[in-house]
């Protein structure tokens, strides 16, 4: 399993908070599965997790002006969680969580963009833990969690 790749689509926001607040940990969502399940006899994940249908849903909402688009407002609300979280847990302060709620609620639309984090496992192998079936978008899909995944363990790609 050591030629394995994970993919997670994340926001640009979140990628610079987490640098920035976290000490450069980041908590991401992956899959080894690019694209969602297509016609084969495997099941890998749904649209709502697969790296490539987050990162174009993201790009329509910004780039088409989408106002009713469901993405950013969930990125919003897990960029806040995940300040609370770290608020309750020390890592930050309670200066800096008020700090990120302020700017997640003043950041114009473009600071939400996706950027495609490619992870090889063996750099994370000892970081990946397998999404309990209740919280996956389906319980066939494959799905993983890096609570603090250093930015040393990937790569980051923004697709045209």
């Amino acid at each position: 399993m050591s030629d394995l790749i994970y993919y997670s689509t994340n926001t640009f926001l979140a990628f610079n908070i987490s640098q920035r607040y976290y000490n450069g940990l980041h908590f991401v969502w992956v899959t080894p599965y690019f694209e969602m399940w297509g016609q084969t006899q495997t099941y890998t994940v749904p649209a709502t997790s697969s790296p490539k249908e987050i990162y174009r849903s993201l790009k329509r909402e910004i780039y088409g002006s989408d106002r009713h688009g469901t993405q950013i407002d969930a990125n919003k609300v897990g960029l806040k969680n995940g300040a609370s979280f770290k608020r309750a847990a020390n890592v930050i302060t309670e200066s800096e969580k008020n700090d990120i709620f302020s700017i997640v609620d003043s950041a114009d639309r473009s600071l939400f963009r996706p950027l495609l984090y490619v992870i090889p496992y063996d750099r994370v192998i000892n970081l990946v833990k397998e999404v309990p079936v209740n919280e996956r978008a389906n319980p066939l899909s494959v799905e993983f969690r890096i609570e603090l995944l250093p930015k040393s363990a990937f790569d980051v790609i923004e697709l045209e």
